[in-house]
């Protein structure tokens, strides 16, 4: 018994090192490509990228259907754009892009969007 309960603590330990969503700064939509089969979208920032996954492409962020509702990240972009204001970016720290897409796999995996 005592040996099961170590174990229990173990396993609820590790589980707390799971890495959280990282915020960006308040930052301007640049770029979006939109359009692929899968539902993915690419998007651009003005503000310096961040990367907490050691993704391999930082260049742009990747919003993928398994990890995130992509049509409403979709219209927060589109709109934060067309008006200019300003939003923040949840990146998983944990998950870099992982579409069959060759130029969609490897950037930084965007959770959610946040509109100032």
């Amino acid at each position: 018994m005592k040996n099961l309960l170590g174990i229990l603590m173990v396993g609820i330990s590790v589980s707390s090192f799971a890495a959280e969503d990282v915020w960006t700064d308040k930052v301007k939509i640049v770029e979006i490509y939109t359009g692929y089969k899968e539902g993915h979208i690419l998007f651009k920032t003005s503000g310096t990228h961040i990367n907490p996954g050691s993704c391999s492409g930082f260049d742009l962020y990747s919003v993928e259907p398994d990890n995130a509702d992509v049509q409403s990240i979709l219209s927060v972009l589109l709109a934060a754009k067309m008006s200019g204001t300003d939003v923040k970016v949840a990146v998983d720290g944990d998950r870099c892009g992982s579409a069959g897409v060759q130029h969609l796999s490897g950037k930084a995996s965007v959770s959610r969007i946040g509109s100032f």
